[in-house]
């Protein structure tokens, strides 16, 4: 056989191109459908914006209290234990009920996102938004703490190679991003005491989607945070530092933004919560609804027997905006700036996903593995658990969409899973390219636990492997072509 080889080579023709020795497979990443909503879970994701939307101007400080008063008009008033049994008492929330156990796998995890471990849905399950993570208390990220700002430029440039010095980054992202590195013990921009969901939805709004993040890494930077242990150099060049950090984050930042807008020409996206909002008033303005789409049929019937209060609520905050009309119940949803209206679909429609990124660069960079504390300037105990705040602050940006009235939550859930896999294909990509082994560990969006480790084979490739919770797993939403064969024609 060796020699029939032998012979036939002058029979074949070398042909320029494909991959190299040494080089790995190019991955792909393949974004799942638009979630498919069902009756019940369109009700709740339209109740909890309707819910959102009345709680706007309450402080982050008071929706801790269930006896809360939130006052609608003169006359109109209502509690935040009162809004939260209008919510319970849809089908969705009901962790015993039939549509629970006729539910999905997908949609029963973004169920089950919303109840905490007795199975109720809470005021703080409701703000935690989509991410598993118990959060202590109703509040906002530390990191909105050292978000300073400055004025970004149309046109900042190329960006710095991750070679380049330390200066070069600072000054290309505050051109880009407004993002402004702060010394300890120098004012910053930070969020005030009597914060409201309103205000933190006009300061998301307003700033570049990815200013927050930068300055949460440059934080904790400029207080000396270790990096993942596992990066640490085995007989290699350091394969991490604050240069490298940045230039990924920057990686994963223009690749999440890309495909979010790519995501929005697909054909399969939801309709937007201000166009079902309409169709639902105009859908129950008739005696007896006929026609039109069966499953907004279904989804109007469970909120006008589940929650009949909430519907009163909304229509009379509607109407301290001055939307009255022949209809009895107006559903529309109230806008968030006077008279602006609801926020175009591509207003917000990159937040989710870059926001997944790097918040998920963030864990899986930094130490985070035996809670790793940073120290606070003027603290006297206690730090930032950063794989907790990362979590805040992705739940932030979320619920500020929410707020705005521009996504549902199940797109919530999924634009921040898209994100986290575009952050592990930027790692995954980083680490195949490194000549000697590493690893690092994070928490996911869902609790679990997260490992990447690369070895160096005897071929010159890096293998990363890919392990959750301990066992080796597929990688997200990525694929990955064949080995070359050859064929003989």
């Amino acid at each position: 056989m060796s020699a029939r080889t032998a012979s036939d080579r002058r029979n074949f023709r070398v042909i320029d191109g494909g991959r190299s020795a040494g080089e790995g497979l190019s991955a792909s990443l393949h974004p799942p459908a638009a979630p498919q909503l069902s009756a019940a879970e369109l009700a709740a994701d339209m109740a909890e914006l309707y819910a959102l939307a009345l709680v706007r101007d309450v402080p982050f400080t008071a929706l801790q209290d269930p006896h809360t008063g939130v006052w609608i008009d003169g006359r109109t008033r209502f509690t935040l234990h009162e809004l939260l049994c209008e919510l319970r008492s849809l089908s969705w929330f009901d962790a015993s009920g039939r549509v629970a156990q006729d539910t999905d796998a997908e949609a029963g995890a973004r169920r089950d996102l919303r109840l905490n471990g007795d199975g109720q849905l809470t005021l703080r399950s409701l703000f935690r938004g989509v991410v598993a993570r118990p959060l202590s208390g109703i509040r906002v990220s530390a990191f909105h703490e050292d978000d300073s700002s400055a004025d970004p430029v149309a046109d900042p440039g190329a960006r710095p190679a991750a070679e380049a010095p330390m200066s070069a980054w600072v000054e290309w992202l505050e051109r880009s991003t407004g993002a402004r590195l702060t010394l300890p013990g120098h004012a910053t921009c930070g969020v005030g005491p009597d914060l409201t969901p309103r205000l933190l939805t006009d300061r998301l709004r307003q700033a570049p989607v990815a200013r927050v993040h930068f300055n949460a890494a440059l934080m904790l930077l400029v207080r000396g945070t270790a990096f993942d242990e596992g990066l640490d150099p085995q007989g290699g060049t350091d394969p991490i530092s604050a240069q490298r950090l940045l230039a990924l984050m920057a990686e994963a930042a223009e690749r999440a933004a890309a495909l979010a807008l790519r995501r929005q020409a697909r054909l399969d996206r939801l309709s937007r919560p201000g166009v079902v909002a309409a169709r639902l008033t105009a859908l129950l303005a008739q005696d007896e609804p006929r026609g039109g789409d069966p499953l907004l049929r279904e989804v109007a019937e469970e909120l006008q027997t589940g929650a009949p209060g909430l519907l009163h609520w909304i229509t009379r905050l509607n109407a301290r905006h001055g939307r009255t009309g022949r209809f009895h119940d107006m559903l529309l949803l109230p806008p968030l700036c006077g008279e602006g209206g609801m926020p175009h679909r591509a207003e917000g429609a990159v937040q989710g996903v870059v926001t997944g990124a790097l918040c998920t660069l963030l864990k899986a960079l930094f130490d985070t593995r035996r809670q790793a504390l940073l120290r606070m300037v003027g603290e006297a105990a206690g730090g930032l658990d950063i794989t907790a705040e990362a979590d805040r602050l992705a739940a932030d940006v979320l619920l500020q969409r929410s707020l705005a009235g521009s996504h549902f939550q199940a797109e919530n859930h999924q634009d921040l899973r898209i994100g986290e896999a575009v952050a592990l294909q930027v790692l995954r990509d980083w680490l195949e390219g490194l000549d000697h082994g590493a690893s690092l560990s994070f928490c996911n969006f869902d609790g679990q636990r997260i490992s990447l480790v690369s070895h160096r084979r005897a071929t010159g490739q890096t293998e990363v492997g890919f392990c959750r919770d301990g066992r080796p797993a597929a990688w997200p939403m990525l694929h990955r072509p064949g080995q070359g064969h050859l064929a003989v024609i």
